[in-house]
């Protein structure tokens, strides 16, 4: 009864897959990610079976993911409305394609189908989201466990792809035993098998953990994390810089002693732009000027790290990116978004790398660099900003390295784990999280960071401009948060640990593996069609 039910409607099949998509992803039922494919896998073995068409095929798909797509991330119209609405449907239409093409290869093979090819089709899509300038890895599979931590430290060895191929693994089994009628306690018996060895594993890589770092006798940081509170909409890029520098001042300066190693501030903190000269030059800014005059020539031992607007020049021997921007004197430049590390002598600063698509640039500048002006106006600069191709380290009392990713950075995995391969020991996150208001984009990135603490075993301190401003241990509990929306300061040691994961060394082998067992299929679909 329950599979002619199912024949009978797919179009039922398409919305519920896509409202348990848009469910996996709230904090109280991510488990439903483990069921939630199985309505779409059903819907492809109908289209296998020719009982719908093709255009059936396709246009079912697409609503699902329009459902999972516009339920789980509408909160970016709060930003822009015509930018939530081209990101939604551009990323549910390539879902769309990638996962009929999954099963539209078969097809024409005959009817000798599997829905196992769905696995090196999807995780190579996401590999692609996480590299290409049209980059929105936001809805990664393995994000989901973000939710409960606890279900997945061997995240460690795998990172986000690991908890995919975890998903659609189990997606895909209980989607066959469906179709080959198996009663319910064999469905029962295999699925929790898969379902219950990886959360055995994780509990013991738990314990072990929460052992190793409590018996690690290390070294810490005390760090100032600073929540300003200053709304980006009306505040943050129409107040006088200097003014905004001043008020956080005031807000810290009963905290400050000798005892503070780094005082971390949010993303574009010093709205000023600061022409990257040296270091004697970048001190003549007022606001750079105001927080060593009245911090670092008082507490020459803390270090600030704090967002900022930068530019440089191009000179006549440099190659000029794409980005690259024309003054009336003909010179050209670049604008970044930075992270300066101000020590009292001297400034170490690096650039934003991960640039969100539609707002920090415009994808594949080179090509469509006449099309700049249609980017996103959130304050501040607009158009395609400048970016760092080579991850760098900043060093904190000048000597300790830390990884310090800005903003949207910290949703990308394998680029967040470079810096532990390069011998960070900390992670800082600084990010300005009041563009979406109390909905859950603001928490989703919080909690994003759990993923990445997990992967390399790190510590991370995170200052939010309008909030969560948090601690992450290594096991990705958060403690010490401050509230949304509210201006607030925590001082909390952060360990520096030595400890480094597989997959701070290897990256993503999964994703890896994915796209050469993606390439070996469609090179077999071409020699077919070919031989044929």
């Amino acid at each position: 009864m329950f599979e002619n039910k199912i024949k009978s409607n797919p179009f039922l099949l398409s919305i519920v897959s896509g409202l348990l998509l848009y469910l996996s992803f709230t904090d109280y039922l991510f488990f439903v990610v483990f069921i939630a494919f199985v309505p779409l896998l059903l819907l492809a073995n109908q289209y296998l079976n020719q009982q719908i068409s093709s255009l059936k095929f396709i246009f079912l798909s697409l609503i699902s993911f329009l459902i999972w797509n516009g339920l789980t991330t509408w909160w970016i119209s709060l930003a822009s409305a015509g930018g939530a609405l081209m990101a939604i449907v551009a990323n549910s239409i390539l879902m769309c394609v990638v996962f009929v093409t999954t099963f539209s290869l078969q097809k024409k093979k005959g009817k000798n189908f599997s829905f196992w090819w769905l696995i090196p089709f999807w995780i190579s899509f996401e590999y692609l989201h996480f590299h290409w300038d049209l980059m929105w890895p936001w809805l990664t599979l393995g994000n989901v466990f973000a939710f409960r931590p606890e279900l997945i430290q061997w995240y460690e060895f795998t990172g986000t792809s690991g908890g995919t191929l975890w998903i659609l693994a189990v997606n895909i089994l209980l989607a066959n035993l469906l179709i080959q009628k198996n009663n319910l306690k064999t469905i029962f018996k295999k699925i929790s098998t898969l379902i219950f060895i990886p959360f055995l594993l994780s509990m013991s890589l738990y314990n072990f953990r929460s052992k190793q770092i409590s018996n690690t006798s290390t070294n810490s940081l005390n760090v100032m994390i600073v929540q300003p509170n200053i709304d980006p909409y009306n505040e943050k890029f129409y107040v006088e810089p200097l003014t905004q520098v001043y008020d956080v001042f005031q807000q810290i300066h009963s905290f400050l002693n000798d005892s503070i190693d780094v005082i971390l501030l949010p993303e574009t903190f010093i709205t000023e732009n600061i022409y990257e000269g040296s270091s004697k030059e970048i001190f003549q800014y007022s606001t750079i000027k105001f927080l060593r005059d009245s911090i670092l020539s008082k507490h020459p031992e803390i270090t600030i790290i704090t967002g900022a607007n930068t530019f440089k020049f191009y000179s006549n021997t440099d190659k000029i990116p794409a980005t690259a921007r024309k003054n009336i004197e003909g010179m050209y430049y670049d604008i970044f978004n930075s992270a300066m590390c101000i020590y009292k002598d001297s400034i170490q600063i690096i650039h934003k790398s991960k640039l969100v698509p539609g707002v920090e640039k415009m994808p594949y500048p080179a090509l469509f660099k006449p099309l700049e002006s249609l980017a996103i106006d959130l304050g501040g600069t607009t158009g395609s900003l400048g970016k760092q191709d080579i991850p760098a380290l900043l060093k904190v009392k000048n000597k300790i390295p830390v990884a310090t990713v800005i903003c949207y950075e910290s949703v990308f995995s394998a680029f967040v784990s470079q810096f532990f391969k390069m011998g960070s020991n900390a992670l800082f996150v600084i990010t300005n999280d009041g563009w979406w208001g109390n909905t859950d984009g603001y928490y989703q990135h919080l909690l994003f960071g759990r993923l990445r603490a997990i992967e390399n075993r790190t510590y991370i301190a995170r200052s939010a401009n309008t909030g969560v401003s948090a601690v992450i241990n290594p096991l990705g509990k958060i403690y010490h948060s401050t509230n949304f929306w509210e201006k607030d300061v925590l001082i909390e040691k952060i360990p520096l640990l030595e400890i480094r994961t597989v997959y701070s060394y290897t990256g993503d082998v999964i994703s890896g593996v994915s796209l050469i067992v993606l390439i070996v299929i469609l090179l077999r679909r071409i020699i077919y069609t070919i031989t044929k």
